[in-house]
Order: structure tokens, then sequence, then C-alpha cells
């Protein structure tokens, strides 16, 4: 019995040890390093295997007898390949291999890494080849087919913990601002939209002009001339004593928001006159309808959002 122990040691001692292998029709030797474990591999293990070799004189390697990334043979698939070759010493080269174990058995199995051809030119112009011998290992799988080896789940149960906590601080402050973001934009849209009187300052002469004439009918006689009195109204609030047409530039000029309405304060003053001195007003409906529009316009004015 401690002969065979012993025998195994051996073996895996040599298994694991960096190996130096001839090439093929040729003197080049060939450092191989393989995984340091050739037991216990398990489903999802990478295994890497480094070897080194340098070519002779003025020989060149054949770039297609290299192994292809993503190749996958017997369940074990190569997930990263990379060529090294040595800056002072052009002829020396080292290839880093990833395998990377994908098989699926229901006991333990004696798997291999794939031998390796690396092909290359001498300065003869013969092709020579260096040969790397394959790696066996034990893959062992997570279960096995024997369901009984399992023993009784009540004796193998593990106790359960909590999850660890979430540190939600920072999403609490982000969420204060967003709604704070919210709230000062629903307030906006109100202060600018809104035609009751929600706030004090929103309470202006234009807001309650504008409000006034909404609730008009259009079909009433006195109508137009209401419309045209709480307008009136407004502008004179706003002016401080009676404003007439003569006065608009005096008007903007004392108070400069209104400034960008100019055109609008002339567009009423001239449909005033035309209405209550002229008589040649348009259509009641539609006057009603053009002092909703102003009054609104120059609400906007007033709240300093136009």
């Amino acid at each position: 019995m401690n002969n065979i122990i012993s025998f195994l040691g051996f073996l895996t001692a040599m298994l694991l040890a960096p190996q130096a292998v001839a090439g093929t029709e040729s003197a080049t030797e060939v450092a191989v390093t393989n995984p340091a474990r050739a037991y216990g591999v398990q489903i999802g293990d990478v295994l890497s295997r480094q070897i080194r070799f340098t070519l002779p004189a003025n020989g060149e390697l054949a770039k297609d007898s290299l192994p292809a990334k993503g190749g996958r043979q017997d369940g074990i698939e190569l997930v990263g390949m990379q060529l090294r070759q040595d800056s002072k010493q052009g002829q020396h080269y080292t290839l880093q291999l990833d395998y990377q174990v994908f098989a699926s058995r229901d006991r333990p199995t004696a798997m291999q890494l794939p031998e390796l051809e690396l092909k290359f030119n001498a300065a003869d112009g013969q092709e020579h080849a260096l040969h790397v011998p394959a790696w066996r290992f034990w893959f062992a799988p997570l279960v096995g087919s024997n369901a009984a080896r399992l023993g009784k789940a009540f004796v193998n149960m593990q106790n359960q913990f909590l999850p660890p906590l979430v540190d939600t601080g920072a999403l609490q402050r982000w969420l204060l601002v967003f709604l704070g973001l919210i709230v000062a934009g629903v307030l906006a849209l109100l202060y600018i939209n809104a035609d009751r009187k929600w706030l004090p300052f929103m309470g202006g002469a234009f807001a309650l002009a504008h409000r006034r004439i909404k609730r008009l009918r259009p079909c009433s006689p006195a109508a137009v001339q209401e419309g045209f009195y709480h307008m009136h109204t407004a502008f004179n609030a706003w002016y401080g004593s009676n404003c007439f047409a003569q006065d608009i530039d005096s008007f903007v000029q004392k108070n400069p928001r209104f400034g960008r309405s100019r055109a609008d304060i002339a567009r009423f003053f001239a449909s005033s006159n035309e209405q209550l001195f002229f008589g040649q007003g348009r259509d009641a409906a539609e006057t009603i309808k053009e002092l909703q529009w102003l009054s609104k316009q120059f609400r906007h004015c007033e709240r300093g959002v136009a």
C-alpha cells in the first residue's frame, strides 16, 4: 500500500512540474507549465497552460497551427490565447492558453487538455513541428449519480442568514431632490396658468380681470362693454391713474415687465376705441374671446413669466 501511495505521489509531482518536450523532427525543446492541480476540477474552472519554446535561427512560426480561441473539444473550451515574442531574443516565444471546463458528468472522470502541434518553417525550407502532449486531469462533478450517498437532507441543512442590508441613503437623498423638483414644477405651473387666487401674489389686477372676463356670457349685449371695463380697470391699477392710448409708452416705461407685450397693449386700446367710441366693434363672441386671450397675456406679464 505504501508503495502505491509513493508511486502516486511521484506521478503527481511529475504531472505538476514544468515539462520539457522535444520537438518533432527537430532538436528544439518545448517547456510546458501545466496547471498546479490535476484533481478536483469542476465545471466552470479555468485551467491555464504556458508553453515556452525557441525556434532555430531564421525559423518562422506558422500562425495557422496555433489553436483558435473559442474552439471546444470534449467539453473543454479555449477561452484565452496569447502569444508573446521576446523583444531581445526574437526567436523565443511564450504561448499562454486558458481552457474552461464545461463538461457535464455524473461521476469523477479522467479528462485531458488537448495536445498541440506547433509548426514552423526552418531555414532549410522544410516544415517542422513542435509536439506538446495532452495533459490529463480528474473532473469532479458537483453532485454524484447515486442520491443515497448524499445522506439525509435534515442532517445536511445549513442555517439561514439574513441578506446583507443595502445602504439606500444616497437613493433617498436623490428621491428628495426629485420630489423637490416635482413640487417646484407643479407650483410653477400653478403660478403661470392658475386662474384662481391660490397664493397672495397671484391676485394681480390682470389676473382678476381675466377671471371675470372668462365668466362673461358672449350673447349678452353688455358683456363686451363689461369686458373692456375690467381691462381698463387693470391698466389703471398698474398705471396709478387713468391710462389711455397716448399713455402706452409711459405705461411701459413705468412697468418694464409689460415691454414685450407693447404691441398687444396698442392692439387692445385700438379695439377699445373702435368699440366704445366709434361703435365699429366686431362680433361680441369674437371680441370676448380676444379679451380673454389679451388678459391672459397681460397676466403672464404681471407674474413675470412672459
